[in-house]
């Protein structure tokens, strides 16, 4: 295995398991104003992400950036019809709900679940490990990890050190995505699809703000199958 295929995931699994030691040492809350400050950060990381990505997989002139435009849009439409057949989101709200009553009654047999289960099973840990795999950017799974690390301090505070090992499930699972993706990307993948990919991406992690910021919910999860779709379509008219 490269390591440079899965530096992003690394990032991550190593920002969860120094957040949940460092709560375990500390012993004491991170306050409300430090956590805020945090996500005005990295809400302002997700805006420059998402706008490189953007930038960066997009080219030509008018009509091209048009034509390229009308592809993504088309994608994610399409995607997010596909998302709420499948009812992608309403799962992820199942975790979350699930994850909440647990802290309500926080057991240590129950860290290492909830905690590896709200760390796999996000939209962003889809799109990084995607990405990732097949532009070799780290950028969304490093935004990932800035929040993880602040979610495995607040995890560890309840559930205490089962937290620690959650680290585990998230290196199997986007190292596994993002070397899958690199061996498409090798093998069958042409250039435009990953462009393709890479612009849906970027806005969905723009998107991806309002959630940082907790003054909306938008159903992100529902949009996942708009990466598949927009590389299909990209590969024909991008």
């Amino acid at each position: 295995m490269n390591l440079a295929n899965v530096t992003g995931t690394l990032i991550n699994a190593s920002g969860i398991l120094l957040g949940s030691l460092a709560a375990l040492l500390l012993r004491r809350d991170l306050g409300h104003a430090f956590e805020q400050r945090i996500r005005y950060l990295v809400a302002i990381a997700a805006m420059s992400i998402g706008c490189w990505l953007l930038w960066k997989s997009t080219h030509g002139g008018l009509w091209d950036h048009l034509r390229q435009f009308l592809v993504i849009m088309a994608g994610l439409l399409a995607g997010n019809a596909i998302g709420l057949a499948l009812g992608l989101q309403k799962s992820l709200s199942r975790v979350a709900t699930h994850a909440s009553d647990a802290l309500r009654k926080p057991e240590l047999a129950n860290g290492f679940k909830v905690s590896a289960a709200l760390f796999c099973l996000t939209p962003l840990a889809v799109l990084g490990a995607v990405m990732e795999g097949l532009s070799g950017d780290a950028w969304v799974l490093a935004l990932k990890a800035s929040m993880d690390t602040v979610a495995a301090y607040s995890l560890a505070r309840s559930f205490g050190k089962g937290v620690c090992l959650s680290w585990i499930p998230v290196l199997a699972f986007q190292g596994n995505l993002s070397l899958l993706c690199r061996w498409l990307q090798d093998h069958y993948l042409n250039p435009n699809v990953t462009d393709g990919v890479m612009a849906v991406s970027g806005m969905m992690v723009f998107v991806s703000i309002v959630l940082i910021l907790g003054v909306g919910k938008p159903r992100l999860g529902d949009y996942l199958p708009a990466l598949g779709v927009t590389g299909v379509l990209a590969y024909w008219l991008w």
